[in-house]
């Protein structure tokens, strides 16, 4: 089904919606018990009047009948128009009945001088209400038309126009005090549908809120695991390469192997204030108390005393950034050195710090052995969560690796 088709019967299905609501209006239990009460009122002036019973059997049984289809079509045959009311035909099937009845009994009983059959016009004219104002226009005109016709045919016609002014006026009211209730019955469905599409946006947003919690929490862990990652990892890291160099240089370097030792210890009790603290830790931002310069310079430092050559290159002015832009830096020079040490068996690590007007950009190179990409992206969780910070900041990141040549990112972030 094509777009514009389904946007065409979504159309008619709200048209006929508004047909079936505006009709329902006009076949409650108060209107058929409206029309009932009317079509006895009219009834039992003539049921006691001489001059009808003096009428022809068939005609007094041809009255009774009418009035039968009368009450029959205007309460239960109402109900049919109001089920069918998307046939095209059903109003004017429903309306022509009704006006054919109304002409017969009218015509039938102008013998008896009709009594108060005329006030059965005023049922039709309420419920054409159910259509537009033309369509009620319209019918109220025929059924004026027919008392003239039936009942005034030879009469001089100011005292015609006295009489159908006072019919009329009438069916004016009518009309009008119908129109109201009917202003009032739309109000108070309207303040039903509103208060059901409420408790429906509601019922709605309690789900979305729910949603967003989960993926809050989701992103919360995500966090919390890249953080656990970055922090801790680069500590167990830098202690397992300590140690590792004290225990080559044990024998031969005593002096050089107990400094590493202390560093690797004075390390392990950063790590274990680190897990102590948990999640105020992680919380806690490493360059609080120091620029993102001081704090790369850091790791440099901590890279060459574990006997690898590490060039910082800062280009441009270090102004300050966003405080996610610094750290997800931080982050990043974190995680490739802690790789480096890891897996790179390189000699020489190269960082670049680029400042721009419109970004920044940090490049991070090592001449180290490589490795496959496709297996890098998939076996490195450190690698996996600098991907994550990079995209929340709507940056990119490229690599560029190949077995025996080394490994390099860089890092693009808009400063805004």
């Amino acid at each position: 089904m094509s777009q514009q088709t389904e946007i065409t019967h979504r159309a008619n299905d709200t048209i006929v919606t508004n047909q079936l609501e505006a009709n329902a209006r006009f076949t409650g239990i108060g209107v058929n018990v409206v029309v009932i009460s009317l079509a006895i009122v009219a009834l039992i002036p003539l049921l006691f009047s001489t001059r009808f019973w003096a009428l022809p059997t068939w005609q007094i049984a041809l009255i009774l009948l009418c009035w039968l289809i009368y009450v029959a079509n205007g309460t239960r045959g109402m109900m049919l128009h109001e089920r069918f009311l998307n046939f095209t035909l059903a109003p004017y099937l429903y309306f022509g009945i009704q006006l054919s009845v109304m002409a017969g009994l009218l015509f039938l009983t102008r013998e008896t001088g009709g009594g108060s059959v005329w006030i059965l016009i005023l049922p039709i004219a309420a419920q054409s209400l159910s259509r537009n104002w033309l369509f009620t226009t319209v019918i109220s005109l025929i059924l004026l038309g027919f008392i003239w016709i039936i009942y005034f045919p030879n009469q001089a016609w100011q005292d015609t126009i006295v009489n159908l002014l006072s019919i009329g006026a009438a069916m004016v009211f009518t009309l009008i005090f119908t129109s109201i209730a009917v202003r009032e019955s739309s109000a108070r469905n309207e303040v039903q549908r509103l208060a059901t599409d409420l408790r429906g946006a509601n019922h709605r947003l309690a789900e979305y809120a729910a949603q967003v919690e989960e993926l809050a929490t989701m992103r919360e862990r995500n966090r919390v695991a890249r953080e656990i990652h970055d922090n801790l990892g680069h500590y167990l890291t830098v202690v397992n390469v300590q140690i590792e160099a004290a225990k080559t240089i044990m024998d031969s370097q005593p002096e050089k192997a107990q400094d590493a030792l202390d560093k690797a210890q004075r390390l392990t009790q950063e790590g274990l204030a680190a897990v102590r603290h948990s999640v105020s830790a992680l919380r806690e931002s490493p360059l609080e108390n120091q620029t993102l310069v001081e704090a790369l310079e850091r790791l440099a430092l901590e890279l060459r005393e574990a006997g690898l050559v590490t060039e910082l290159t800062i280009e441009g002015d270090p102004a300050k950034r966003d405080p996610k832009i610094e750290l997800t830096l931080y982050r990043a020079v974190q995680e490739g050195l802690t790789n480096v040490r890891k897996h790179a068996r390189a000699s020489r690590v190269d960082i670049w710090l680029r400042y721009m007007p419109e970004q920044t950009s940090l490049t991070v190179k090592d001449n180290g052995v490589g490795t496959n990409l496709a297996d890098r992206h998939s076996g490195s969780f450190g690698l996996i969560g600098i991907q994550e910070r990079v995209q929340l900041l709507n940056g990119r990141i490229e690599i560029k690796t190949a077995l025996q040549q080394g490994f390099q990112f860089t890092i693009t972030l808009p400063n805004a």
